[in-house]
């Protein structure tokens, strides 16, 4: 993906919205018809997002856009100051690629018990199910039970069936892509021993809480995938993902 930044800038200012108008339309054929050029010169997504509102001297007519390949464009109405949220569909494997096991772990009222991660060389902290990647010659099943014992200290809990699969690409000291296994676990709700948590700390997990759909609504919490509320409703209702659908990222 390609990210175009600009300043659009008007000299003189637009005292109506009739001036704003044509400003705006001068910004969509000059801006967005170079993203529109770029995104099918390159064949990838270009992101745009522009400065909107006025300085002491300039006005600049914003425009947020994604502009796909084929030439679509999602954007906002018009020049103001907003936010866009498109997801784009690209390709973003890059080597290496590490192979890694989830496990969703449900119990009774369909609470996920969920690990909060924070590693320094992220800006944000995260929640998410159970797990990492494999070993080498480990197999996803036996990676599963390993990294419930290292992350939950249990071997007796009951796993299966696969659920889908997550691919992601991420910054961790340098760029890495992840494809995930994901597995259901049902569990009666328990809880690790504060002393065990604290060993986790060299794996970036700092916490483990239950969480209902509700609350992860509520209280909108980074987590992986994104939608994750969408997916534990899903298990409620017995509508389990198969094997090779994709959790999205």
């Amino acid at each position: 993906m390609v990210c175009f930044c600009a300043a659009p800038g008007l000299y003189g200012r637009r005292t109506d919205e009739r001036g704003w108008r044509a400003g705006y339309g001068w910004w969509l054929s000059a801006g967005l018809g170079d993203a529109l050029r770029h995104a099918r010169r390159l064949g990838v997504p270009v992101a745009m997002a522009t400065q909107a509102g006025s300085t002491e001297d300039e006005d600049f007519p914003g425009l947020a856009a994604l502009v796909s390949p084929a030439g679509e464009v999602a954007r906002l109405p018009d020049w103001r100051e907003g936010s866009l949220v498109v997801e784009a569909g690209a390709d973003v494997t890059v080597d290496p690629v590490r192979e890694a096991v989830r496990c969703l772990l449900v119990d009774q009222a369909g609470r996920a018990l969920l690990v909060r991660y924070a590693d320094h060389r992220v800006p944000h902290e995260w929640w998410g199910a159970p797990g990492g990647g494999l070993d080498p010659g480990e197999d996803h099943l036996a990676a599963v039970r390993r990294e419930l014992r290292e992350e939950l200290d249990r071997d007796d809990l009951q796993v299966g069936p696969w659920i889908g699969r997550r691919r992601h690409t991420f910054w961790l000291g340098g760029w890495m892509t992840q494809r995930e296994r994901w597995v259901l676990c049902r569990a009666e709700p328990f809880e690790v021993a504060p002393a065990h948590v604290a060993t986790l700390a060299a794996e970036a997990i700092q916490e483990l809480r239950w969480w209902s759909a509700d609350e992860l609504r509520a209280q909108a919490p980074i987590v992986t995938p994104r939608d994750l509320p969408g997916l534990l409703e899903r298990i409620a209702r017995g509508d389990l993902p198969d094997p090779d659908d994709d959790l999205g990222v």
